[in-house]
Parts: C-alpha cells; sequence; structure tokens
C-alpha cells in the first residue's frame, strides 16, 4: 500500500513528533510505502512550501491513501479529496480538538474515512462536537520502545555535569512552550519545590528541554530562591535520553489535557522508573488503577508537593518501586508489539476489509 504521510517536522522534540516517528517506521516494517512530506518551522513562505510539496507528491506518486499527522493540515487532504479524489485519515491527539472552532476543520473531519486518536478522552471531545463521526474512530495508543528504553546505571556523566552526585532526582522531560505550559505543568512541579525540601532537603529537580517558556521559567525559579535545586537542561540527544531517564528517582508530569498516558510517561516506567502524572479522562485506567503510578490533581501546588515526598520518602505501594515489574507491565500493555498489531489492524480498515 502507498501511504502519503503529511506531518509537522518529526525530528522535532515531543510527544506528537515522537508518536509519528513510531508510526511511520512501524508501517514501513510492515512493507508499506511511506512519502513523508513535513511541514518546516516558518511563516507564509514554509505554509506555501509544504502546500505545494503535499500536492506535488500526491499527483506523483498516486498514494492509495493519505495519512493527515494533525488536525492543522486536515484542510489540505479536504483539497486533496474533493479535487483529485483521495481517500484520508486524520490524526487527533488531545488540546487541539477540546474546542474545535474553524468550520474547515469540522468539515475536514466529516469527510475523513477514518479519524485515529489516541486516547478515549480525545475521541469523547470529538464525537460531543461532531456527533456523526463517532464511527469513523480508530484507536491506535502510545507505544514505547522497551529495547531502547532500558533499566540502567544512573549516568556518572549526567550526575557530574548537572550537580546531582547525592541528590534525590525528580525529573521532567518536555518542550516548554508558553502556548502549552500551563497544560503540562512544570511550573506547578517547581513551586511545589519549596514544601518538599522542606521534607527533603537533598531533592533536585531537573527540568530538560527546550521552548520559548524558558525566560517565565527562569523567573520563576529566581523568585523562589531554588537556583541551587532546580536545574534546567537542553533536550537530550537521541543517544543520551535513556540516560536521563535513568537519573530520576521520580518522574512527573502533572498536565491537565494532554492525553493519557503521555509517551514520556511510558518511556519512564520502561525505564523502570515511579511516575506522576495529572488526574485525567483515561489516566487511572492507562496507570492500571494505580499499580504503574500515582495521579494527583494538576492544579494543586500541595497535592503535587505531597505525592513527590511520599514516592520520594518510600512511604507508598512497594510495587512502585519495583523497576522491574514497572518495566515489565509497561512493555506488556503498550510496547511495540501491541502497536504492530494494532497499526495491522488499521491497515486493513484503510484497505477497506472487514
Amino acid at each position: 500500500m502507498k501511504i502519503l504521510y503529511i506531518a509537522a517536522d518529526v525530528n522535532q522534540i515531543g510527544g506528537i513528533e515522537k508518536y509519528n516517528r513510531n508510526l511511520i517506521a512501524t508501517l514501513r516494517e510492515l512493507e508499506q510505502d511511506v512519502i513523508v512530506v513535513e511541514r518546516q518551522h516558518g511563516g507564509l513562505l514554509a505554509k506555501t512550501s509544504f502546500f505545494i510539496r503535499v500536492i506535488f507528491s500526491a499527483a506523483t506518486h498516486r498514494p492509495d491513501f493519505v495519512i493527515c499527522a494533525h488536525l492543522h493540515f486536515s484542510p489540505i487532504c479536504l483539497y486533496l479529496k474533493r479535487f483529485l479524489n483521495f481517500s484520508y485519515s486524520v490524526s487527533v491527539y488531545g488540546i487541539e480538538v477540546i474546542n474545535i472552532k474553524k468550520q474547515i476543520f469540522k468539515r475536514a473531519l466529516r469527510e475523513a474515512d477514518t479519524i485515529i486518536y489516541l486516547f478515549n478522552a480525545t475521541a469523547e471531545n470529538v464525537i460531543r462536537q461532531i456527533p456523526e463521526i463517532e464511527k469513523k474512530l480508530f484507536n491506535l495508543p502510545n507505544s514505547v520502545d522497551g529495547q531502547k528504553f532500558e533499566i540502567k546505571e544512573k549516568s556518572e556523566k549526567l550526575l557530574s555535569r548537572f550537580g546531582l552526585k547525592g541528590s534525590k532526582i525528580i525529573l521532567t522531560i518536555g518542550r516548554m512552550s508558553k502556548l502549552d505550559g500551563d497544560n503540562k505543568g512544570y511550573q506547578r512541579v517547581i513551586k511545589a519545590m519549596p514544601k518538599v525540601l522542606e521534607a527533603i532537603p537533598n531533592v533536585k529537580y531537573l527540568l530538560v528541554g527546550s521552548g520559548d517558556d524558558i525566560s517565565a521559567v527562569k523567573q520563576l525559579i529566581t523568585e523562589l530562591k531554588l537556583e541551587k535545586n532546580v536545574v534546567l537542561a537542553e533536550a537530550p540527544t537521541n543517544e543520551e535520553i535513556v540516560d536521563y531517564y535513568n537519573l530520576a528517582n521520580v518522574f512527573v508530569l502533572p498536565s491537565k489535557n494532554e492525553g493519557f498516558p503521555p509517551i514520556v510517561l511510558l518511556e519512564a516506567l520502561s525505564c523502570g522508573v515511579s511516575v506522576v502524572g495529572g488526574k485525567q479522562k483515561g489516566a487511572k485506567e492507562a496507570l492500571l488503577n494505580g499499580e504503574l503510578g500515582m495521579l494527583v490533581d494538576p492544579d494543586s501546588i500541595e497535592d503535587i508537593s505531597a505525592t513527590i515526598i511520599a514516592l520520594l520518602g518510600g512511604m507508598l505501594d512497594k510495587r512502585l518501586y519495583d523497576r522491574v515489574l514497572l518495566r515489565h507491565k509497561i512493555i506488556e500493555v503498550f510496547g511495540l508489539q501491541s502497536f504492530s498489531r494494532r497499526t495491522q489492524l488499521l491497515l486493513s480498515l484503510l484497505k477497506g476489509e472487514k
């Protein structure tokens, strides 16, 4: 099957980008011919170039199907279907479909042959606004590469680089964006740090990522006088990211509308690290009813701090500290084998098979 896959730059750091890299790789492993056209950063010129390249690729390669990796690109697919008779799917993630205001996006979803969703809450949001698309929905949740994300000893190199030796380490990895920062909750973790430090003086928060919200993060760190206890690091290289996860005593992402579970939580669990996520629809089920991690009220600094203190203090269920168990369970449910099976079902659906 020949597939035209249109997406944002899949080599960027971020959960959506990782998801699309995984799906493209899996499709190719399943011997599908995948042509990828990526939207590069930039203004009108980049947008125009992207549109032209998509149309040219569609006309030249004549794909059997188009996979649109983001709602924002779906109007192009609407054009392809109406004028060139191409079938297409649209992938939806979470925050972008909470309130779909533009009618062209709603039309593109209505005319899509399939809508790929990762999280049940996302599907519910779309159905609430466009009830007639319910039968077009297909669930293809996040996955984790258990061969790459594995349990390792703490990297002495990274411990020295960031001055973390002898510290208990809280970790967050993710893009720091003004648009999405409140959703991810890393600033609330910083605000929780004074309370955490009262109980556990040797704790440090390693916040890893890049984006346009870093100046505000630095200002908050200064205001709270946390320069010695909050460490900022640039987005890790592909070679080092597993070492970053294995530094952590606890991985924290108290997000609100990210969809659940975020890829970073899966990766942390695959490395045997205890996790804290934000309470949202589907979160409890995704963490196997508390067997794999803790959930907090993402708006409550008190809840975030108390949960981190309890985890770091060894006060909770012993299963949350069993690195081998955490890894085994998460790979069983969200490993690449499961993802590949779901992708095969998707291909059958796209081909019109029953």
